[in-house]
């Protein structure tokens, strides 16, 4: 049975029609309709029960959709892997896990962009994850590095850090907000203010802990979770209310958005975004590149 005509087959269940098929396909109907009798002649069995209105699978036919759409897109991404492994020869590739916070969106990418210069053949891949996915990559070695605060460092052994800058934790507000000209809050300040928080699956602990007394202290405030960190800013972008974020030492906010630092302590190992990677690493490339960065100056 020809690939081509699986994917056929599996856009033809899809869209139950024939003619949309061979729209989406860039083919004939008839050429479209002659690939679903092919694989039935082979298989023995009807796949579509047809009509003049539409297409609809038989059971045997859902049966085999739902199977093969599985295998077609694992085979997608095989080929895909594959080629590009082909195209990187003589490239190399270290993979970064991330939650998505401001700090990594200033800091990373002065890094990195500095480090390829110096060696072009080196290419970066990043993951936006939740982060207990994320170090849980970082122990199975499907990542190389992970960044987030220094408190989230695993306390098991097996795990390196690198620090690579100072952050501060602060309230984001649209520019537009009765807060934009403050340069500080107290809890108490937010208090009775709509407040977005990320769900507990993607704070990273110091965060958690953050949102905890907030909610506490902010006794008169609606609390909303966002799923992640994207959801947080745009929820703030449409005025739903005050975020918790952390960023760089001296990053401003972007996007109409405004960072106001507290003005109390979240944590005393808290004040650090670090560079996770695992003590077992196999990749020499990671030592190579927390080799480079110690002889660099990061807080700028």
């Amino acid at each position: 049975m020809r690939i081509e005509h699986l994917e056929i087959f599996i856009n033809a269940a899809q869209t139950q029609s024939f003619t949309k098929t061979a729209e989406n396909m860039n083919m004939s109907q008839p050429a479209v309709s002659l690939a679903i009798s092919s694989i039935e002649k082979q298989l023995g069995y009807q796949l579509f029960s047809r009509s003049r209105r539409k297409m609809i699978l038989t059971p045997a036919g859902k049966s085999l959709y739902n199977s093969m759409k599985a295998e077609l897109d694992g085979y997608r991404i095989a080929l895909s892997k594959a080629k590009r492994i082909a195209m990187a020869e003589g490239q190399t590739i270290l993979r970064i896990g991330l939650l998505g916070m401001p700090a990594e969106q200033v800091i990373i990418p002065r890094i990195l962009r500095e480090y390829k210069t110096l060696h072009p053949t080196m290419n970066f891949e990043y993951y936006v994850e939740k982060h207990a996915d994320l170090m849980n990559k970082l122990a199975a070695h499907e990542l190389d590095m992970v960044l987030t605060t220094s408190e989230a460092i695993p306390k098991a052994s097996g795990f390196s850090h690198t620090d690579l800058c100072q952050i501060e934790w602060c309230a984001v507000i649209p520019k537009s907000h009765a807060f934009a000209g403050k340069q500080s809050l107290k809890p108490s300040d937010l208090d009775g203010n709509d407040l977005i928080f990320l769900d507990s699956s993607w704070a990273p602990p110091v965060m958690s802990a953050l949102q905890e007394k907030l909610e506490q202290e902010c006794a008169s405030s609606r609390i909303f979770f966002a799923n992640n960190v994207v959801a947080q800013s745009m929820m703030v972008l449409t005025q739903q209310g005050i975020a918790v974020q952390p960023f760089a030492a001296g990053a401003t906010a972007a996007y109409g958005l405004q960072k106001i630092p507290f003005d109390f302590d979240v944590s005393a190992n808290a004040s650090t975004l670090s560079l996770i990677t695992a003590d077992d690493r196999e990749n020499p490339d990671v030592d190579a590149l927390l080799s480079w960065m110690k002889g660099q100056d990061l807080s700028k």
